[in-house]
């Protein structure tokens, strides 16, 4: 009930000051839980079965429309595998911004930096998915006029949201027989920055490829 300004919810009267409180920690209680979900989820993985190498070194290349995130992309990709004791080589510290690089280029290069498999990572489409966020109700404290009323509830709204997704392939090669040894199809939701969808991506592939024992 609206009375000058004040609202009246379950005996307990609340403030506009109260309820644009209460919206602002909905906010942040929202994306919160929206930036803690996993951003990146695989939905194909390929291994060749007749490889059962270990990898010891990796020539990383990164597709990406901006060169200082196919930078950061590669970098990741290096500090992440290292962790794992697997030596990286970022693309872009070898071939120059412009460069035309091709399969001859790029094998020449990470064989003479001692690589034995090369990891190319690419965006391969977008999508876009509707869903239906479902309000929530929040307990928010209330003047003590009498016993039992120290709470009153309000509650935020439903909302539609459309989140967009890339997709990206991720293929890891034999440098020696110049076969794919290992690929993985992967969605991504754009919810944060391009820095930090990287990280996770990374993290999600890196895992992957420890689990199914490519590296350590």
């Amino acid at each position: 009930m609206h009375i000058n300004g004040r609202y009246r919810k379950g005996g307990v009267e609340l403030t506009m000051k109260n309820l644009t409180n209460l919206l602002a920690v909905s906010l942040i209680i929202v994306l919160f839980a929206m930036s803690s979900c996993a951003t990146t989820s695989t939905t194909s993985v390929w291994k060749d079965p007749a490889y059962q190498g270990k990898i010891n070194k990796v020539f990383v290349i990164g597709v990406a429309s901006k060169d200082t995130n196919r930078r950061v992309f590669e970098d990741e990709f290096v500090r992440q595998l290292k962790m794992h004791s697997t030596g990286a080589v970022a693309g872009y510290s070898v071939f120059q911004k412009d460069a035309i690089i091709d399969k001859d280029s790029i094998a020449a290069k990470a064989r003479e930096l001692g690589a034995d498999t090369v990891l190319v990572a690419r965006p391969v489409g977008r999508k876009t998915e509707r869903a239906y966020v479902p309000g929530q109700a929040y307990a928010v404290p209330g003047p003590y006029h009498r016993w039992g009323s120290y709470y009153g509830y309000a509650a935020t709204p439903g909302y539609v949201v459309d989140d967009e997704y890339v997709i990206v392939e991720t293929n890891l090669y034999d440098l020696k027989t110049e076969n794919l040894i290992w690929s993985s199809q992967s969605e991504t939701i754009v919810l944060a920055s391009d820095q930090e969808l990287i990280k996770s991506f990374i993290q999600v592939m890196v895992n992957k490829m420890s689990n199914d024992g490519l590296i350590k």
